[in-house]
Order: structure tokens, then C-alpha cells, then sequence
């Protein structure tokens, strides 16, 4: 299971999310794919390729490898964790 950290501040303006890490004072934008991942979260990495598969026009392996790369991504800087 993954989860957002607390901390984060999310803006949506529908095409991408804007993320601030107050604590951290990181803040960076994800486009629609990452957009897509973060709306299935908490949940599952099986979820996150779901709603990734659901959005757009992506085979699974493809959706599996996008999701690994942004959960790895994300908990690197500190806004999703694994629990």
C-alpha cells in the first residue's frame, strides 16, 4: 500500500497537480499521468496501474513500469510513502 505524506499541499488544476512539501520546502508539478497515479492513492500499486490503464491508452506492462518509476520517484522526495 502507498500513501500520500500528510504534509504535502496539493493543488489540482485538472491537467496536472501541483504538490508543496511544506516541511521540506520542495515543490514540484506532476503532468496528467502523474496526476492520474496520485488520485489512486492510498492504494495499491495494482490500483495505481488500474487507474493508470483507465486513463489513457496504455498496456499493463507499460502502466506497471510507469508506476514503479513515478512511486519511486515520489518517495525519493519524500511525498509518498510505502506502508
Amino acid at each position: 500500500m502507498w500513501e500520500t505524506d500528510p504534509d504535502v499541499l496539493v493543488t489540482d488544476l485538472g491537467d496536472e497537480l501541483i504538490l508543496m512539501h511544506a516541511g521540506q520546502g520542495l515543490m514540484f508539478s506532476l503532468n496528467a499521468t502523474g496526476r492520474a497515479a496520485w488520485l489512486a492513492l492510498p492504494g495499491t500499486p495494482e490500483a495505481v496501474v488500474a487507474a493508470l490503464c483507465a486513463a489513457f491508452e496504455v498496456d499493463i506492462t507499460q502502466a506497471e513500469a510507469d508506476a514503479r518509476a513515478l512511486l519511486a520517484e515520489l518517495a525519493a522526495r519524500g511525498v509518498v510513502r510505502r506502508t
